[in-house]
């Protein structure tokens, strides 16, 4: 990126700080990079476990920066088109879901199910919800951490759990982070249950 802007305006200054170690050390760079005289600041960094729904370290270390006059520019990934979001819609799980007793969201004409084309590789689905945020402290999104404890599962066409990732979320962070591998070309179905609390919006990826 620093070879373009130097193709561009080979008289600029240029700066580079990395921004992969942690959420809140991409932060502090940000703030480093402003306090060495940063004008225009860049970024192509995902952190998975950045909320989707409040402002976490790394948006309030980019307003600090506009505030101070930078322009930031951020290459965020756009992920319309692969993900879903909606209000929590409870139903009872049906009998064919193994080991389900808990309310599953209606994707839709009591569907508790949300169908997967997947191909063989790495996958990694994550599913965050409006709540409060324990791990981000009471100044910015509540140190009492979520409310709401919600489960996110992949099932096959019999109701058979093939991954899973059911967290106690009470307390702590609205995340459930549900890692896999596919080995070949397959139809699977997403889950979402709700093990405790109010209904939430939420949204995966």
């Amino acid at each position: 990126m620093l070879e373009i802007v130097h193709d561009i305006v080979p008289d600029a200054s240029l700066a580079f700080r990395t921004g992969f170690t942690t959420p809140g050390d991409f932060a502090l760079g940000i703030g480093e990079l402003k306090a060495a005289g940063c004008d225009v600041i860049v970024d192509d960094i995902t952190f998975i476990t950045e909320p989707y729904f409040k402002d976490g370290v790394v948006a309030h270390a980019v307003d600090n920066a506009v505030a101070a006059g930078a322009t930031y520019l951020s290459a965020a990934g756009n992920f319309g088109a692969k993900s879903y979001e909606g209000d929590f819609t409870g139903i009872t799980a049906p009998a064919t879901l193994s080991g389900i007793t808990v309310p599953v969201h209606d994707f839709g004409a009591g569907n508790p199910l949300q169908t997967l084309d997947l191909q063989p590789g790495n996958y990694t689905i994550v599913l965050q919800w409006d709540d409060n945020i324990y791990s981000m402290g009471s100044t910015m999104t509540g140190a009492t951490g979520a409310c709401t404890d919600l489960d996110i599962y992949v099932v096959d066409n019999f109701g058979t759990t093939l991954f899973g990732f059911n967290r106690n979320n009470r307390g702590t962070d609205p995340l459930e982070v549900l890692p896999f591998t596919v080995t070949k070309a397959t139809t699977a179905n997403l889950l979402i249950s709700k093990a405790f609390g109010p209904d939430v919006h939420f949204k995966y990826i």
